[in-house]
């Protein structure tokens, strides 16, 4: 971590010269700090981003160049920090540039050298012409899409041309110019959605940046990210409208476009009437959810079916405004649609928790793989919670018991569970599945140990005990095993010929060694020397403890 008064230190002063040769600009602070500037290079500029801790080391930065180190405009930043640090006061703003070279030219040159030179630039610099088109243009009041197609393609194409592959920093250009380039155009639908018309050019625009998308490659999700900001801002002034009868007529023609068209829907439009509902106030909502109850009792009369992805939409409206006892019949449970599923049973549940328990069991019944049936058993596990069912409970337990392999688990289990053959399947395959992965997964060690503590098993235990078993291990059950059989457990120890365990765990069983034996059997034990990992390491630490 870079401490902020001592950069110069941290890095070669080669690279110190070229960061102070760049120009900081417009550092703010932007609460306590908090930094942020831009930091030009040659013809470029870039964002540059610094946090300090209390400490004044950089906790944390960012910068929109492609470096992923700690690049020269951010140490150029951070320079220009740590000057400004050093004084008795805190950096609020800097003070405003003196006038460049280039601003000087400026003044000395006619509008007729000025507007030449720019036409020339403008022929080898796209998109500098959109940036001055948009600000110098004409501002339009109405769009054809002829027009909107225009701007998404001279927009794109002054960015990168006919480039096909994006890369992130590609994606951000456009979606940056965009934004710009289609402030007039958002402002006219603004202003005009309460027209039938704008909706359909927003929707067109949607669609436009959508085909560009499907055109070109990158693993950017920035024309996602900003077609659902420019979604949710479109129908926020949708729905703020005044006139409720006016939207009343909107949300109407549009809902009904897809409860009742047989036209073909882009799923732009899907989403804009998603939105329509999601983002509604209270009145709004019921409204709309009052649309598609009477539409879905046409369905069931007709037995129309939608796909379940629409279904599964539908529902989450007919739920949140109490039309699922009325309309149940229309959402039956389909075979592997899980998220579907689970919302269905969550209506059921709160009305009648026997058939929520059966279409449970009906579906982990049919699933094929056991791992999609675990929200099924956690639903039927706190239904059995609720009844107190603890033999119910116990028989979740044990078919999701791999979800949460814990000792308590497993005692509960083995306590509740009146299955006793089931009981005997069980406790065989966990005990084999945990004894076969110690190498793997050491952590499985604990629980295993911890089962047969519980059963009181320490014959098994001591069988057990080998190289891979750590010492820690066999620390937490010593006394047991040697109330047991205290020669067996000494023999155990002295066939390790590996240790697994840290320094620390093989003092604390070398001590216990010798609290429990005469020091004549463990000299003859553990006076040979032994060539395995740690064995040698440990017989020396027995040997010492005897001797002292």
């Amino acid at each position: 971590m870079y401490r902020i008064l001592d950069l110069e230190n941290q890095f070669s002063r080669q690279k110190i010269n070229k960061a102070k040769k760049l120009a900081v600009r417009e550092l703010e602070e932007e609460k306590k700090n908090h930094f942020v500037c831009f930091v030009d290079e040659e013809n470029e500029s870039y964002d540059v981003r610094i946090v300090l801790n209390t400490k004044l080391e950089i906790a944390e930065s960012s910068c929109d160049c492609a470096s992923k180190d700690f690049c020269l405009h951010l140490l150029a930043m951070g320079l220009f920090i740590s000057e400004n640090k050093t004084g008795a006061t805190t950096l609020k703003k800097t003070t405003k540039k003196k006038i460049s070279e280039a601003e000087v030219a400026m003044e000395n040159l006619n509008s007729e050298e000025l507007k030449t030179w720019l036409l020339d630039f403008f022929k080898k610099n796209k998109e500098a012409e959109v940036q001055f088109m948009l600000e110098f243009g004409e501002k339009k009041k109405d769009f054809s899409n002829e027009e909107i197609s225009e701007i998404i393609k001279n927009t794109t194409h002054s960015v990168v041309g006919k480039k096909k592959n994006l890369t992130a920093q590609d994606v951000k250009k456009i979606v940056d110019l965009l934004t710009k380039a289609l402030e007039p155009l958002e402002q006219f639908l603004f202003q005009n959605n309460d027209k039938q018309e704008s909706i359909e050019k927003f929707l067109f625009l949607n669609e436009e940046i959508a085909n560009y998308q499907m055109n070109v490659f990158s693993s950017s999700k920035r024309f996602d990210t900003f077609q659902e900001k420019l979604r949710e801002k479109f129908v926020g002034y949708l729905n703020s409208m005044k006139d409720f009868e006016q939207w009343k007529e909107i949300a109407t023609e549009n809902w009904n476009i897809f409860l009742k068209k047989d036209d073909y829907m882009s799923f732009h439009f899907y989403y804009f009437i998603k939105e329509m509902y999601h983002s509604g106030d209270s009145q709004q909502k019921i409204y709309i959810a009052e649309i598609v109850r009477k539409e879905i009792l046409v369905w069931i009369k007709s037995k129309f079916e939608l796909r379940t992805s629409l279904k599964e939409d539908l529902l989450e409206i007919i739920a949140e405004n109490n039309f699922f006892v009325e309309l149940q019949k229309y959402f039956p449970i389909e075979r592997y649609e899980n998220s579907y599923n689970l919302k269905v049973i969550g209506e059921i549940l709160k009305i009648d928790q026997d058939k929520a328990e059966k279409i449970c069991k009906k579906i982990i019944d049919s699933n094929v793989n056991d791992k999609y049936n675990v929200p099924y058993y956690d639903i039927l596990e706190k239904m059995y919670q609720e009844r107190n069912s603890l033999e119910d409970v116990a028989y979740i337990k044990r078919k999701k018991f791999w979800e949460d392999p814990s000792i308590e688990n497993y005692i509960f289990i083995a306590e509740n569970d009146t299955d006793i053959e089931e009981l005997k399947k069980f406790r065989n395959q966990v005990l084999s599945l945990l004894k076969g992965s110690f190498y793997n997964y050491p952590e499985n060690m604990d629980l295993y140990f911890a089962i047969l503590d519980y059963e009181k098993n320490y014959k098994k235990m001591l069988d057990v005990i080998d190289h891979n078993t750590s010492t820690s291990i066999i620390n937490q059950y010593a006394e047991k095993l040697f109330t047991l059989n205290k020669q067996k457990f000494l023999n155990s120890i002295n066939s390790r010929k590996a240790w697994n365990g840290s320094e620390e765990d093989e003092k604390i069983l070398a001590d216990f060694l010798v609290s429990k034996y005469d020091a004549a059997q463990l000299q003859e034990i553990f006076s040979k020397k032994f060539f395995g990992f740690g064995a040698e390491r440990f017989s020396k630490m027995v040997m010492d403890k005897i001797k002292n």
